[in-house]
This record gives structure tokens, sequence and C-alpha cells, in this order.
């Protein structure tokens, strides 16, 4: 079979130079989306060289820069070349605000875009999922996955991993100050913490991120890197999929459009299986297009009910992210916002692998208790050496030499819902999300204010403060928080829940993943998460396509 081959990055992707051979031809397995999950399935199934594996991504190769320069992230997240660009409803918890709410869209998907922190998640996290009737989701059970996605000399051998295919480094430049924040921490009593994907997650840290050398790492340098060679593994991009097509109650393909215009039907052999890896946001929507969801609200569209599920699109959550901020007497990187320092820096950056370039925002992290009667840490902190300021245009960095402090409620008691517009896959998800509805996440987020201003006013800053400006010294009363948590609160940009997994008859999926009522689908990304883990959700998301893998394999086996 004739290959197209085209050079980007050192990895070859596969474009639409194929012949119409390649069209008609039928696959064990259709992975529709090249996210983190999906990049990491598509490796792993395609180990087998009898398995035939066609991966479909809706957006384009990964060959811009503002991918793989660490700090261009903020040229990538709002590009709709490379983001979906998603806006949610107004906002009445916070005065209407509409969001964008992005994801990734392009080869690796949000790994492409995101800020590369990588954190597991406190054992309590999935410990809870098994508890919620998933069996094979306990932290005991997914730590071996963790293990085999990671590559990284941090941490003891019996936590972390050394030969996986993601890299997971320390900063190559680290700002003076991220130091500084861990010294202010042990300053009020928290502890410092050598490893916080180890043993135990509390404290306060250097930051661990999915870097190699100073470049990102996204799941398809990781993943798709090696396994583009495999001739049984067909990587596809510009075909958005539309639906899925089914013979009775077996899925039998997808349907996908081309950026062409042009409509396009992939076929599975039998037996075979379609794997939704098109994330939170959408994954439940092409399972609404091909008629599983609410069935109401589906027949309102026109949509044929295949299987009425309320839960398609609900049980969504996301962490609630808040602000505080300083003036120091420091230098701080966004006073590199000019085009001589960003080409200067770049430059160092192309040679060195360091510097500002290297930078995502936290130079320094910490899982704190907002108050020590919590069993555990229920805020994570993300310490910056940059800093913004918010009016009526928005966000707008700061000029001056500042820092900043990001801190969210780690589990959320908030829920929102997705919904169709029409019928029209080319209408974006409806998204409808009040971040701040739920009382215990607003008393969380307000303890958390008050516990970054401590940490900016311990004397381990004194030397290098000037002074707080967002909210700013007027702000003293819980009132007057509140006020600044509402009008300044943003996401966390970490979207789950919205295919739940579970043994009851509600949930989306099963604990293997596959789709309640038909055959032959399984969702394998963060929508099938039944909550919210205390933690960034790219290295879950990867975990979970290396654990789904499994459940595949072992099912073929049979």
């Amino acid at each position: 079979m004739q290959r197209t081959h085209g050079l980007c990055n050192g990895i070859n992707w596969f474009g639409y130079g194929r012949d119409d051979q390649t069209r008609t031809m039928n696959w064990d397995y259709i992975i529709v989306g090249a996210g983190s999950a999906g990049c990491a399935l598509a490796h792993r199934l395609s180990e087998d060289p009898a398995t035939r594996v066609l991966l479909l991504e809706a957006g384009p190769s990964d060959r811009s820069p503002y991918i793989h320069v660490p700090a261009a992230l903020i040229k990538a997240i709002g590009n709709p070349r490379y983001d979906w660009c998603l806006l949610a409803e107004p906002d009445d918890s916070r005065h209407g605000k509409v969001d964008l709410w992005p994801a990734g869209r392009t080869l690796g998907g949000s790994s492409s875009i995101n800020g590369m922190l990588f954190v597991r998640g406190a054992r309590s996290d999935y410990d809870a999922w098994a508890a919620a009737g998933n069996p094979g989701w306990s932290f005991d059970d997914v730590l071996p996955y963790f293990k085999r996605l990671e590559n990284s000399v941090l941490g003891e051998d019996s936590w972390r991993g050394r030969e996986g295919p993601m890299h997971v480094s320390r900063l190559r430049t680290r700002h003076p100050l991220g130091s500084v924040f861990v010294e202010a921490a042990e300053e009020l009593g928290f502890a410092a913490n050598a490893d916080y994907n180890g043993e135990r997650q509390e404290g306060a840290a250097e930051p661990q991120v999915t870097q190699h050398r100073g470049w990102r790492w996204s799941a398809a340098r990781a993943y798709l890197s090696t396994a583009k060679q495999r001739r049984n593994l067909e990587i596809r991009t510009g075909f958005a999929v539309q639906q899925l097509t089914f013979e009775g109650s077996r899925c039998s393909g997808v349907e996908a459009r081309a950026e062409d215009g042009s409509t396009h039907r992939f076929a599975l052999n039998s037996g075979g299986e379609v794997v939704l890896s098109s994330g939170s946001l959408g994954s439940p929507k092409l399972l609404m297009l091909s008629g599983i969801g609410p069935g109401a609200a589906l027949q309102n569209h026109g949509i044929a009910t295949r299987v009425d599920r309320a839960a398609v699109g609900g049980n969504l959550q996301e962490h609630p992210n808040s602000v505080v901020c300083a003036q120091v007497n420091q230098r701080t990187y966004n006073m590199d916002a000019t085009p001589w320092r960003m080409a200067r820096n770049a430059a160092y950056w192309l040679f060195t692998g360091r510097g500002p370039a290297s930078s995502p925002y936290p130079h320094a992290v910490a899982f704190l208790r907002s108050d020590p009667s919590e069993p555990e840490p229920d805020l994570q902190f993300l310490f910056g050496p940059f800093a913004f300021s918010f009016d009526e245009r928005g966000v707008v960095p700061y000029l001056g030499p500042a820092v900043s402090i990001v801190f969210n409620t780690c589990r959320p008691a908030t829920r929102g819902r997705l919904s169709l517009r029409s019928a029209n896959a080319a209408d974006p998800i409806r998204i409808e999300h009040r971040l701040l509805d739920h009382p215990d996440d607003l008393r969380r987020q307000l303890a958390g204010c008050k516990l970054a201003r401590r940490l900016l006013e311990a004397s381990a800053f004194a030397p290098y403060m000037r002074g707080e400006f967002l909210p700013g010294p007027a702000v003293q009363d819980d009132a007057a928080w509140i006020e600044h948590i509402r009008k300044t609160s943003f996401l966390g940009y970490h979207p789950v829940g919205t295919c739940r997994m579970g043994s009851d008859a509600e949930a989306v999926v099963t604990p293997q993943l596959s789709v309640r009522g038909v055959e032959g689908v399984r969702v394998v990304d963060a929508s099938i998460m039944p909550s919210l883990v205390s933690a960034n959700t790219n290295a879950a998301a990867m975990m979970i396509g290396e654990r789904a893998a499994d459940f595949i394999l072992a099912d073929r086996r049979r």
C-alpha cells in the first residue's frame, strides 16, 4: 500500500494523498481524536502488527512553533487553527461572564496547547472512583499505568516510571522567586515536598512538566513519533467525524467531513470498535449526534433516539481558579513581552532549551489545606513570575515586575451540562456551567485568597515585595473578597465527567469504558471521570488511554 509522508518536527505524519483503497479499507479500531488519551491508545493498540488502527484528527498537524515553544502557548490558546475556541453560556455566578473553553484541535489535542504541568492527583481521587462502582480504577490499579507512560529521573522507582514515552522534567530555567514561594509555605507551617507525584501530594514543590530538554513534549510527540512508523497504523488529520454509523445495535464505523467539504465513511471489520477520544467537550457531542443521549432533547433536534441516556453531557466539572497578584523588585517574565526580548529569548531557547521561552506559567506548586480540619489538601496553588490585571477588556498583562498566585478548589462540587444546539455537527456544543454555584466551592476559593495573601506577606518574600495590587489592600472583609472572586475567577481548562463511567444503569460507559446500550463503541478520555482529580488532567487522560488499551486488548483475546 502506497504511503505519502510529510516531514514536520522530525515526525512523519500521513497526509490526505492516499489512493482510494484507504477509503474503502476496513479497520479493527477507529480512534476519533488524537488528544492525550487517543495518542496513547493508538500507540498501544498498534503494537500488535495484526491489528489495523485508524486515528482521525479534525485539526491539522502540529508543525507550528506555537505548539513546541513552551512560552508560545499563549499564541495557541484561543487560536482557531489549534483550538476549538468554544464559548460557554453566560455564567450568573460571575456576573454573566462568558468564558472561552479551550480544547486542542491538532495532533496531541490539548496536550499540545496546555500549560505542561504534570500532576497525577491524589490517591483518594482514584480510590473514590473505585468506591463509586468502578472496579479496576483504584490508585493501586492505575499506578502501573502512570509508571508505564512516564520517562522521568524524578522521585523514587516505586512511584515513578523510567522508560515510558512521556518525558517529565524539572523546569530548565526556574525564576529565583519560585524557591522563595516554597520557603514562604514552609514559614506558614506547610511542608516542602520533593515529589508531589510520589507517595504524598501535600506540600510545596518545584513544578514537574511535560518537556524534554526545554521543548514541549505533547502526547503526539510521546506516542506517535514511534507509532507512525508502523504499517498497521494510519494517522489522518483534517477529518472531523460527524457521527457514528450503525448496523442494528452494533457500530459499523464513522462518517467524517474532510477539510475540502467532502464526506467520507470509514468502516470497521467484524467485531471492531470505534473509540471516542475527543475529550469532555467533543465525545458527548458525537454520542448525541449519533442518537445516544437525553431522548427528549435529541428528538427536539430531529435526531432519532438510539439510547435514551440523560447522563450524556451531564456531570460537567471544572476547576474554578482565582488569583492574587503583587508587585516585586525583581525582573519577572511578563516584562519580556516586547518584540526584541521575545526574539532574543526565542534564539536562546532554540540553542539551549533554556530561558524564559522554556517557561510555562508555574515556577512553584503547592497542595495545601484550606483549614487544618480538612482531611487532605483541598486547594492547589501555582506561583508564577508573571502577573496580569482585569478590567473591561478582560485579562490584561501587567507591565511592571510582578508575581501572581493562582489557586483552585481541588474537588469542586459544582456540576454543569453540555447539550446540542442543533443536529448540525458544525454547530458548537452548548456549555452551561456556573463555576461558583456551589457554596462549598466559593468558601474554599475565599480561603485560598486569604492564604495566597498570607504567603506573599511571609517574611521570605519581604526583601522582594512592593505590595499587592490585585485585589489590593483595600479588600479585607469577606464580602469584598467574594466580589473579587466573582469578578476575576477563571477556568482551570480541566473539563471532565460528561461521559461518566460507572456500574449503575445510568452511567454512560461501563468501568471497561464501553458505551451502554450499543456494541462496538467506547469512550476513552477525561469525559469518563466520575469525579475531577485534584490536579491538572493531562496525566490522568494519558493514563486512561493506557488503561483502556489493556481493556480492549484483553477483550480481543477472548
